[in-house]
């Protein structure tokens, strides 16, 4: 039978949750708090985790986001068991990745119902496949809370990032400019060569070279882009077609005589449910965008859409 881990400081409700689940046929592990979930979790590898919200030294909110934010554990299905009803703990508790959310006067066949959904849900999502079981790692407190650390500054970091760029709408008049404006704060997060937004209605690009770069690597960071564009728009998007607009104040392209292209990412930018264009990037070292740039870049693709989206109904102010 599937293993659930329960973790709730207080024993009474431990004592309930383990008796429910027991007599229809789980095996349980039972914690007392958010550290004790966490190194359960990659320990005993259980198939599903009821998590109290309000548990000492790590909450179920923060010991939910641990698990979610790992491979190793992203896949367990976990329902946050909690004596708060408020809307904003519901839409917290969805924040977490958490799949399910129980206040602590469920009925007993409400629990085991919210148990077996999500167990189903999991196996649907591997599509037949079974379940992946990595091998028990032991973390100890000191392991949990360097966990809680990394993670809340990562995200503190990327929300930074995201409140950056949406900034630009109220600081930045005129279109090229708040272009200009995004593709710099992506500078200062992401060590690109060159960076565009290429716009699908008029093949406008515009281009920050940050970099010495060759007229190559400019030629295939064309290319690229074009086919970027092809791809996200749905129809044929001609190198020959973009209409290019480059920043270059240091005059840095052409400054390297013999780079190539050796990274190439891009993204479309969606706003109101359409594509308005591709943002690209590009490096002449291979694999030059780690998974933490591209986590900060998934991040920012909306609120850059969304700004870029609004400067193009702003006139520019005349000189």
């Amino acid at each position: 039978m599937p293993t659930v881990l329960v973790a709730d400081d207080s024993p009474t409700m431990r004592r309930i949750v383990t008796s429910v689940l027991e007599r229809e046929g789980f095996d349980v592990v039972a914690v007392a708090d958010g550290v004790e979930a966490v190194q359960a979790a990659f320990a005993d590898r259980p198939d599903a985790a009821i998590l109290d919200v309000q548990m000492p030294r790590v909450s179920g909110y923060v010991a939910a986001r641990l698990l979610k934010d790992d491979w190793q554990t992203q896949d367990v299905p976990l329902v946050l068991l909690t004596s708060l009803d408020a809307a904003s703990d519901r839409y917290w508790g969805a924040q977490t990745g958490a799949e399910r959310f129980l206040t602590k006067d469920f009925e007993a066949p409400e629990l085991v119902e919210a148990i077996r959904e999500v167990l189903a849900a999991a196996d649907e999502r591997r599509g037949g496949r079974p379940v992946y079981r990595p091998d028990p790692v032991e973390l100890s407190d000191d392991d949990v809370l360097t966990r809680v650390c990394e993670i809340l500054d990562r995200q503190l970091f990327e929300s930074s990032v995201a409140s950056e760029v949406t900034q630009i709408a109220a600081d930045v008049r005129g279109f090229e400019e708040t272009v200009a404006a995004v593709l710099a704060v992506l500078g200062r997060v992401v060590g690109y060569d060159m960076a565009a937004v290429l716009m699908l209605d008029d093949r406008a690009t515009y281009i920050t070279v940050a970099r010495e770069v060759s007229q190559a690597e400019y030629r295939e960071f064309f290319a690229a882009l074009a086919d970027a564009a092809t791809q996200a728009g749905g129809c044929a998007v001609a190198a020959t077609e973009l209409v290019p607009r480059v920043a270059d104040p240091g005059g840095l392209l052409g400054a390297d005589d013999e780079g190539r292209m050796a990274t190439f990412l891009s993204m479309p930018l969606k706003a109101g449910g359409a594509v308005l264009g591709v943002l690209g990037l590009c490096a002449s070292t291979p694999n030059a965008f780690g998974e933490s740039a591209l986590t900060t870049l998934r991040l920012v693709e909306q609120p850059a859409a969304v700004v870029i989206a609004g400067a193009r109904h702003v006139r520019a102010p005349h000189a």
